[in-house]
């Protein structure tokens, strides 16, 4: 049975420089993916890597950050405007006690939570990274971690309509 924890670091909430200064791409890139992220098969570890879990991007919503606690995935849902294959989270909240619903929605916020990589939106081409993993609220993993990611859950059978179980835990 596949399970994703995420450890995450107390300064991973510190994401801005100056936290009083105003948001924008040079102050929101402090701590940037300091949280770790793991796929365990029953009690054995598979795989590994970084992430950024704090929403940070500029213009965005610090409160859109995924609360500590449970989650779902569901597994390679649609891409829209991703290059990549994605997944949504659902079934938990945020720090502003949002629920995340089943459509990985909020009933305020339709723009899905997701676990995606660092390549820029369409229409950009693919293989192109972001300076640092920009969270908007989803878990982000760069683009080497996120392929490896996605080739571990093909390799275990996962396809669309599967979920995983999650939780993101709240280290000191």
């Amino acid at each position: 049975m596949l399970f994703i924890r995420i450890k995450r670091k107390k300064i991973s909430y510190k994401y801005k420089k100056d936290m009083k200064a105003k948001d924008d791409w040079h102050n929101n890139d402090n701590n940037s993916c300091l949280d770790d992220f793991e796929l365990f098969d029953y009690e054995s570890r598979i795989f590994t890597a970084k992430c950024q879990t704090v929403s940070n991007i500029p213009g965005g919503r610090y409160q859109d950050t995924i609360s500590p606690g449970p989650f779902l995935v569901k597994c390679f849902i649609e891409k829209r405007n991703f290059h990549c294959e994605v997944h949504g989270i659902c079934q938990t909240s945020t720090l502003d006690y949002s629920w995340i619903d089943d459509d990985c929605t909020t009933a305020s916020n339709k723009e899905r939570w997701l676990i995606h990589d660092d390549q820029k939106l369409k229409p950009n081409p693919p293989n192109q990274v972001t300076r640092i993993p920009w969270s908007a609220g989803c878990i982000v993993l760069r683009y080497s971690d996120h392929k490896a990611f996605n080739d571990i859950l093909k390799a275990y059978g996962v396809v669309t309509g599967f979920s995983i179980d999650g939780e993101i835990l709240q280290e000191e």
